[in-house]
This record gives structure tokens, sequence and C-alpha cells, in this order.
């Protein structure tokens, strides 16, 4: 193993140990991003506390900003013991104003605005302070994960969730989109706890919906709609009708998935990386709509972009039922608000191309909740490949929320959050950016957004 992985994962047993030795004013908090990296990361950090009979609360934030920090650093009580997952390393500054008998964790995979040794109650578990990018080769959830692991042996048993979490994060940047780095240790320990499978397949989104429907996920231009697909599988002899209606992808046997894969790639319609991919299957999961984690990943996302990460923390947690039964309603209005931004970016003409990126102004037409998918949506479309997609989507009168997203098969090498940051820094503005190389964020006053989008796109020319 690298030495650089030895370190981070010394870095995670002694935090644990720390956790476990704190004489702390109990329940302690763990406070948590939205996304499904973050709701995982907390999930798997209730789940181990719940094991030690440790009792916490839990919050879920979409951002976290030098403001909020602020008032939890003034609520909390003395002796606090507090965890942060999935964020935090953004803001790290705001953190020495608290009292010094608060002990902090910090477990997070973004890009670091402060050094890694910051004061004696703060324990920063960031993978870049070990020269470790985390953009792809661990994501938050993780680094809570080891930690996790290194509380309780019996903790491997929450791997897939730490898998769910990366695949939500866009980490499988490997070959067949594979999970890599330290990823590739937390898929032995699922695979080795029978947790979850690892195969190269004909993988389609949600092997739960009719073909028609999952062959229109894949963004094919010949596939603009229902008549288009059925004619195509008519020619190739793939049924579309079975005994309970139209056929979904689980109905497929292995004969028909290599016929209709390989019709799709010789037809030039489909490359084959984005058809033969690692499949990772869930194999406890008894919800065969969460099954497939990337899937899971995506429901993930719906419940935490739809205000209700409680139902996303459910359905980590293992409290199914009612969860389930919200889940589908949740889904249903999360996939029209996507499918809606999507329409009004492309069919109106709202999609801006500048020499080095692609821009929406999303003010007032996307929810800022919605700006973060559509453009990750939009950035893996073949057409928009070669620049990266910056767009911005209002949060208030004042504000707008920015977000910037890149095709992992972007050749050049950018790391967004540090053009962002860049392009804060020469505008001399104020504000947080959070992310990673592929997809980054950040909160920017509306009437400096056209001098912003000029300078992204100067920055983004030079590199």
């Amino acid at each position: 193993m690298k030495e650089e992985y030895q370190q981070f994962l010394v870095a995670c047993k002694n935090a644990a140990a720390n956790l476990i030795k704190i004489n702390a004013t109990f329940p302690l908090f763990i406070f948590s991003h939205f996304d499904p990296d973050g709701l995982t990361a907390a999930s798997i950090l209730g789940l181990a506390f719940k094991r030690e009979k440790i009792p916490f609360q839990m919050k879920i934030f979409k951002r976290l900003e030098i403001k909020q920090v602020n008032l939890i650093g003034k609520s909390l009580p003395k002796n606090s013991l507090v965890i942060f997952c999935d964020l935090g390393s953004g803001v790290i500054d705001a953190f020495k104003t608290w009292h010094s008998s608060v002990r902090i964790f910090i477990l997070d995979h973004h890009s670091l605005v402060s050094k890694c040794d910051i004061a004696d109650n703060i324990h920063l578990i960031n993978p870049h302070c070990f020269s470790i990018d985390g953009s792809n080769m661990i994501s938050g959830s993780g680094v809570s994960y080891f930690v996790a692991n290194y509380l309780n042996p019996l903790n491997k048993n929450l791997a897939h969730l730490a898998i769910i979490g990366a695949l939500g994060d866009r980490q499988d940047q490997g070959e067949n989109s594979s999970l890599i780095g330290l990823n590739r240790n937390i898929v032995k320990d699922a695979i080795d706890n029978q947790l979850c499978t690892d195969f190269v397949s004909v993988w389609f989104y949600d092997r739960t919906r009719d073909l028609i429907t999952s062959l229109k996920r894949l963004n094919i231009e010949e596939f603009d709609n229902d008549i288009s697909v059925h004619h195509f599988l008519e020619e190739i002899s793939i049924p579309i009708s079975g005994k309970f209606g139209r056929r979904t992808v689980m109905e497929l046997n292995e004969e028909e998935k290599k016929k209709l894969a390989s019709e799709l790639i010789v037809r030039g319609y489909i490359a084959p990386e984005a058809l033969y991919k690692h499949d990772y299957q869930l194999v406890n999961e008894q919800e065969i709509q969460i099954q497939d984690a990337r899937v899971f990943a995506n429901r993930l996302n719906a419940c935490g972009r739809m205000n209700r990460p409680d139902i996303g923390i459910a359905l980590c947690m293992g409290d199914r039922n009612q969860a389930i039964v919200e889940l589908k309603p949740i889904l249903k209005e999360y996939s029209k608000r996507i499918g809606e931004g999507i329409r009004w970016t492309l069919h109106e003409g709202n999609l801006e191309e500048l020499s080095a990126l692609y821009f929406i102004d999303g003010r007032n037409k996307i929810e800022e909740n919605m700006i973060g998918p559509i453009t990750s949506i939009l950035a893996s479309m073949e057409e928009y490949k070669q620049k990266p997609i910056l767009s911005c989507a209002q949060i208030d009168e004042n504000r707008v929320k920015i977000s910037i997203r890149k095709s992992h098969h972007l050749e050049n090498e950018i790391e967004l959050d540090k053009i962002l940051r860049r392009g804060f820094d020469n505008l001399n503005l104020d504000s947080e950016v959070g992310g990673h190389s592929a997809a980054a964020g950040a909160i920017l006053i509306e009437k400096e957004l056209s001098t912003f989008k000029t300078r992204i796109n100067e920055i983004l020319l030079e590199s």
C-alpha cells in the first residue's frame, strides 16, 4: 500500500481513538452535507455511534457558511464533541473562534484553504493532508467509514454506504467507471463481507425501469422519443412487452443484453466505456429500486435536493418502511424539476458558449437546489464535454449560487475548485468555495456575476 495511504489510515485510527476517549457533554453532534456523500457519511457515523450506544444529534446542511459556523459555535455548550463530515474544510478559520473546550472533528475530502495543523481542539482528517486526491481517491463517506472502522471492526458492515457515497460524488473515474484509490479498499471490504458485487457488465441506469425509459436516459440523439426507441428494439428483435407490460432491463437475458450493447456500439450511438461499467450491486438490499449502488446514490440526491434529507438518512440507516413510501413522490417531483431545467436550458437556447466554458444563467428559472445536478447532467453529455459548464441560480435578492462542472473525459486536467478560488481572489470578494477538481460551487454577490463569468473564462483560457 502506498505510504500516503498508510499515513492517512493512521490519522483515521488516531481520530477514532480520540473520539472514544474524549469525555464530552453528550449528545455529540454530527453535521453533514445534503448530497449523497454527505448523507452516507452521516449515516455511517450515526450507525457506528448507535452500535457503541453513544447518543448523538444530527443536522444536515445544503452548504456551510462562515456565519452558520459562528452561530453553531455560540450555541454549543462547553465540552461539546462536534463532527463535521463531508464539509468544513472550506471554512476552517471560522472554527478558531469557538471555545477551546469544544472538540471538533472535520472528516472531509474537499480541497483545503488552510494548513492541516490548526489548533489542539480541531482534528482535521482530510486526504489532501497526505497528498491523496480527494476528488477521486476517497469521498467524505469514505473518510467517515475508515474512522468508524477503527472505532469498531464490526463497522466493516457499513462499507456499502461509503461506496454509495463515492458513486454519488462521481468518483467512479477508473477504467470502465470503476472506483479507484482508497475507494478500492472499501470495495474490497464490501466484497469480503458479502455486501456488494463488483464486475464489469452492460450497465443501464435503474434496471427496474422499462427498456424504452432506460434507453432514453442514455442521452442518444436518435432516441429522442418513445417511437424511435420502439423501432430500434423491434429492428434488433428484442421484445418490448412481457407478461406484466413493458419489459424492464432486469428481464433481459444475457444474450439479449449482449445483442443490445453490440448494436448500440456498432451503430455509433454510444461509446463502449459508457455502456460497460463496473456494476456495484448491494447483495443484502431487499428493496429492488435501491439494489444498484449508483441508483441508490441518485435516490439520496433527490432526497437532499428536495429538502427531505431525513428520508435519505432513514434509507441509509435501515428505517425503510415509511421512507420507501415517501420516496416515490420525492423522486417524481425531483425528476420533473430536473427535466424542466434541462429542457429550459437546451430548448430555449439558454446555454451560452464562451471561448473556454459554457454558461447557464438560471436565475429565477432554475431552483438553487437543482442547478448543481442539472449542470452535472449536461456536463456528462457528449456535446458539452469539451468545456466546463458554469451555471448560477438565485439564492435571494442579493446572492446567487454558482456551480461549475466538467466532464470526466475533459483532457485538460484543470481543477475547478482552484479555478473558482482564483476568480474570487482576483475580484477580492468575500465568499466560500467548496468542492474539488471535477465539481465546485460558491456563493456570489449577484451584481458581480457578469464580471465573475468573464474572469473565470479568462482563467480557464490561461490554464
